[in-house]
């Protein structure tokens, strides 16, 4: 025969699946009304919700004896204060404490003591609980009792304001220590490592909120300054974000693309402002087209064509863009780059990529500095060292075979490379002859400086 307190147990969960219908919409209203009030904000970052599960449940009965305290599973469900459960969940600690205070604007106080929303006039709020609620473990949180009313009868929620790393440190306290019936013997011991762990997250917390200042304070300024750049940064977020979004539409996955729109941005920057000509104008035509970019489809998934046969007279230029051709339909994030790069600039696709070619050879090497090195040797050696090592520089390049060889950090790093190697071969070698007996060396030297940087 079982015991009363299993029957209780029985009746009582048997009771609270029927009406679990009730606690499910319940919980959507609350949900609802709670992202109304405070989703246009900057610091609320997730909205979590919950309904205790059964096995939670019956385990809050047994370990807070409601069999004893209550003769009606009626009762026991009408006192479960965190029946639902929803989390706010903010970016930093001092946001718990601005969050809380911002209920105010949405509750007003009824004549029963709780205070009734403005938004829902079903929910209520306790705010005369103090705040924030020490815990057992002697910790704070900000947690208000709440209840729902649905057909006359009330459905307890509990609502808790948590930082992101008040809520990692809460999930490890409950899974190690609430959870964990062997930890008991060793609970002084390791209650002071969490205590420890939770101020060393209190730190990362500050940390965060320093660097998110920053990167918002960057970000704003360069919208509002919308100088170089700020205009390249405004570009290259706006290509990201489109690619994101069009990605997931098109092929359902997204990739990292934030330094191929970087690359993207720098060089519509190079090719379109650079001369310094009608820039404003330029500037708002680029603003209207990324806007309207957004609304037009674009599907990843479709080959590109070029409109017409490629060719340079640049044999640097005329190399890379046969190479990248090769790619466009092959490698995938090749595909995803021209895709954008052939939208945005709307004019030949052949021509995009003959000017693009054409930008990267100048950001990798400087044209009157270059024209200048072995000006001792006779003319026609000289051009044909300079080729010789803008060989070698591209053949690196191309070995690489990744896409990473157009990214503004590694061009910059192989501009670097190149200028000083060059400087160092130009004093080095006094003769066209000289040079020519340890070409070989040269090329192997450069070659690796070159390749090392994308394995």
């Amino acid at each position: 025969m079982k015991l009363s307190l299993f029957r209780f147990i029985d009746e009582t969960i048997e009771l609270y699946e029927r009406k679990m219908p009730a606690f499910q919409y319940a919980e959507g209203q609350i949900k609802n009304a709670f992202y109304t009030m405070f989703n246009e904000g900057e610091s609320v970052v997730s909205f979590r919700t919950r309904i205790k599960s059964t096995n939670s449940l019956k385990e809050k009965l047994i370990r807070n004896q409601f069999y004893l305290d209550y003769e009606k599973p009626e009762d026991a469900i009408e006192h479960l204060s965190d029946l639902i459960g929803i989390i706010m969940q903010c970016r930093f600690i001092r946001n718990e404490a601005e969050l809380y205070k911002q209920l105010f604007k949405y509750f007003e106080v009824s004549s029963e003591g709780y205070s009734v929303c403005l938004i829902d006039k079903n929910i209520y709020l306790n705010l005369r609980m103090p705040q924030p609620q020490i815990q057992r473990n002697g910790f704070t949180i900000f947690r208000i009792d709440g209840y729902y009313v649905f057909n006359e009868s009330r459905i307890n929620f509990e609502l808790q304001i948590k930082s992101l790393v008040h809520t990692f440190w809460s999930e490890i306290e409950h899974e190690v220590v609430y959870k964990n019936p062997d930890f008991v013997m060793y609970d002084s011991f390791n209650r002071n490592m969490l205590g420890a762990i939770r101020d060393n997250l209190d730190v990362v917390d500050r940390q965060l909120e320093i660097m998110y200042k920053e990167i918002s304070y960057e970000s704003k300024r360069a919208q509002i300054g919308m100088d170089e750049q700020g205009f390249k940064v405004f570009v290259a977020r706006s290509v990201n974000d489109l690619v994101n979004r069009k990605m997931k539409e098109s092929v359902g996955f997204t990739t990292d693309f934030k330094k191929c729109s970087a690359t993207i941005a720098q060089y519509i920057y190079i090719h379109e402002f650079a001369n310094g000509e009608n820039n404003r104008e330029k500037m708002i035509m680029y603003l209207e087209m990324l806007s309207a970019l957004s609304e037009s489809p674009l599907d990843f998934s479709e080959q590109i064509s070029l409109e017409k046969d490629y060719h340079s007279d640049d044999p640097f230029v005329e190399r890379l863009g046969t190479y990248l051709m090769s790619q466009l339909n092959v490698n995938f994030q090749w595909h995803v780059f021209f895709t954008m790069l052939f939208i945005i600039q709307r004019e030949n696709d052949t021509e995009d990529l003959r000017n693009f070619c054409k930008v990267i050879k100048l950001l990798l090497i400087q044209p009157r500095w270059y024209a200048n090195c072995f000006s001792r040797f006779e003319t026609k050696q000289a051009e044909s060292v300079r080729n010789d090592l803008m060989e070698i520089l591209l053949d690196a390049l191309i070995d690489a075979n990744t896409i990473k060889i157009i990214y503004e950090d590694n061009l910059y790093r192989c501009m670097n490379i190149f200028r000083a190697f060059v400087d160092r071969i130009n004093e080095r070698y006094q003769t066209y002859e000289a040079y020519v007996n340890e070409s070989q060396q040269i090329r192997n030297d450069l070659y690796h400086q070159i390749a090392i940087l994308f394995h």
